[in-house]
């Protein structure tokens, strides 16, 4: 070979070489690369019994957080699994899940264990690629590189102590630190419990550069329907005053159709999770993969919730995505109580009961705050009426159609400790019973009130209250709601 032709031949080599070569992280992550020597050690995190027993779980006290991986770099974590068992039926909301790179002060992970692997509605069996919940446990496997440390943190805010935990989280610790171009990955979880209809939901506001690589929602319905998937994405890059991305509804986002008229599924980069009629819920999940959403210096990810923001929907979400530090600071977390998915979904058009007045002077009556107890009531206040046995009162309700003089009602309401028994009359006659004790404050179950007579333009509901349970310590009355129909 021509001498200068084998040094030009070198030369190209060189440059390709450079340009092209595998990195690290292609090596341990592409399908492609297996059968290629790994130059790395694989290192496993877990709960096993440090002793030698069969105890292999950590137990965590209320209000506890447990540093359950403490790792030192350059690596990246490939796969998380945890398994665990709670008393409080609103674990997966309750038990946060942080992480932090490089010894930075916020994190760059902090959501619900719950919706970080899918939703936080309820353990549902579903898998995609890179994230799950599988026979009882939970997995992950998007990449979490690393130059300097790890540390991934699991926070109790249930209440109680869970008395079992079991979790793996496995890195590959490499020779050299990161290439320029490794970004951090990121999850953050939303929630907006009355969507606003000026607005669309947000799902993320990033700044830095970096990608979008997917996110999942939990929405739930007030009315009774999931007309709120008429939503369109809009997706601004780098304070685009015009989207980039611009969807045709919410179900067209989750690569589904028709409001998932052939119901739940699970692909390796979309699916339906969870889709539940009966309380207008859907859980959802979409990864980009492809058509990862790049940006230089900002994102915005938003959604409709119906046609031009017209559905108040509850809407919770996780954004999943890769950035180079740092990252703009989280919104604050909500408080426990006030992440739980809801157990009774108020109408948003039903008639708040702390707008109206008892008619009665002998008892004393406030408007209470409800936001201490969880998101269930209506606006987040009740009217709370500070009866004794025997007392009584009477709530004189406006009427949705005029002319109209016969009716049912369904009464929203609340149980506790100090709650009693009240009986509901209207003309004289008895149309229904609220039992009041709980041993928590809690929304009671909706009962409904039938053939109601109207009077003078307004439906009167007398109530009366008759006793209590033996362990509850008074006779209060918590109101929340009514939602009249024609009978």
């Amino acid at each position: 070979m021509d001498y200068k032709k084998y040094v030009l031949f070198l030369l190209i080599f060189t440059v390709y070489s450079t340009l092209y070569a595998q990195s690290p992280l292609d090596n341990l992550l592409s399908p492609g690369r297996l059968p290629y020597l790994k130059h790395t050690k694989l290192i496993q995190v877990s709960s096993y019994d440090t002793t030698g027993a069969n105890e292999d779980y950590i137990s965590l006290q209320d209000g506890e957080t447990a540093a359950i991986a403490e790792m030192e770099g350059p690596g990246v974590i490939t796969r998380i699994w945890f398994t665990f068992k709670s008393h409080d039926s609103n674990f997966l909301r309750l038990i946060l899940l942080r992480m932090y790179w490089d010894g930075e002060e916020n994190p760059s992970v902090e959501v619900p264990v719950g919706d970080f692997f899918g939703t936080g509605f309820k353990f549902k069996h579903y898998f995609s690629q890179f994230v799950g919940m599988s026979s009882g446990g939970y997995f992950m496997y998007f990449p979490m590189p690393f130059n300097k440390s790890a540390r991934i943190e699991i926070e109790n805010q249930t209440g109680q102590q869970i008395p079992f935990f079991y979790y793996h989280v496995d890195y590959q610790k490499l020779e050299k630190p990161l290439d320029p171009d490794v970004a951090y990955f990121h999850a953050q979880w939303r929630r907006e419990l009355y969507t606003d209809k000026k607005e669309n939901y947000t799902v993320l506001e990033a700044e830095g550069k970096g990608h979008f690589v997917g996110l999942n929602m939990s929405m739930q319905g007030y009315d009774g329907h999931i007309g709120y998937l008429e939503g369109d994405e809009m997706v601004y890059v780098d304070g685009e005053k015009f989207p980039s991305v611009y969807g045709t509804g919410t179900e067209d986002y989750f690569s589904g159709g028709w409001y998932f008229n052939w119901g739940e599924f699970c692909a390796p980069y979309h699916g339906v999770i969870l889709k539940d009629n009966a309380l207008a819920r859907i859980a959802a999940y979409r990864l980009h993969v492809g058509d990862a959403i790049p940006f230089d210096k900002s994102l915005r990810f938003t959604i409709e919730h119906g046609t031009e923001n017209e559905v108040i929907a509850d809407y919770s979400s996780t954004a999943y995505w890769y950035q180079k530090e740092p990252h703009k600071k989280f919104p604050e977390m909500p408080k426990g109580v006030m992440r739980i998915p809801l157990r009774v979904a108020v109408p948003t058009d039903a008639l708040q009961a702390e707008t109206l007045t008892p008619k009665n002077s002998k008892v004393e009556y406030k408007i209470e705050d409800m936001s201490a107890y969880g998101p269930d009531w209506g606006k987040l206040q009740q009217l709370k009426v500070l009866t004794k046995k025997d007392d009584r009162f009477t709530l004189n309700l406006s009427l949705p159609f005029a002319g109209e003089n016969r009716y049912s009602a369904d009464v929203y309401f609340t149980k506790g400790p100090d709650y009693g028994n009240v009986e509901i009359f209207n003309q004289g006659k008895k149309a229904g019973k609220m039992y009041g004790y709980y041993r928590n404050v809690v929304p009671g179950d909706k009962i409904t009130l039938n053939n109601l007579q109207a009077v003078n333009g307004e439906l009167p509901l007398q109530f009366v209250m008759t006793g209590k349970d033996n362990v509850s310590s008074g006779y209060m009355v918590g109101l929340d709601a009514f939602v009249l129909k024609l009978f």
